[in-house]
């Protein structure tokens, strides 16, 4: 599964048209738990720009793509380690029952739960560094 086959309409397939960025090739920044809503929401950067960008954007200057993907109805949330490393394998799996499996691992961390979907909640152009 990747960020192509994601549920309901998907901003990252319109912005990127021929396909948009792998999870795994985007660095991911960061997560938030939210435990009223039993969702968690990654946030991942990527060099790769969209060849599609929105309208509003235009005279903006950006090398950098940032989204967020939402997970609904978490379950079975397992959290080890607070350590932020610069690799991590993010992995989306389908699982039984229409679920998704989501796999977060890193060298001194790792983040797991399957979820009732997933969908881009964000997406936007940032200037970071230098040009």
């Amino acid at each position: 599964m990747n960020t192509s086959e994601l549920s309901g309409p998907n901003e990252l397939s319109e912005l990127f048209g021929g396909g948009p960025p792998a999870l795994g090739d985007c660095l991911l920044f960061s997560v938030h738990i939210d435990e009223r809503d039993t969702s968690v929401t990654l946030g991942f950067e990527t060099r790769e720009l969209p060849t599609r960008p929105k309208a509003e954007w235009a005279g903006t200057v950006y090398n950098t793509f940032v989204f967020s993907v939402l997970f609904p109805r978490v379950a079975g949330l397992s959290l080890r380690g607070i350590l932020a490393e610069e690799h991590r394998e993010v992995s989306l799996t389908p699982a039984p029952e229409g679920r998704i499996a989501v796999s977060v691992t890193g060298p001194h961390r790792s983040l797991e739960f399957t979820a009732a979907g997933a969908r881009v909640v964000g997406t936007a152009v940032r200037l970071q560094g230098g040009l």
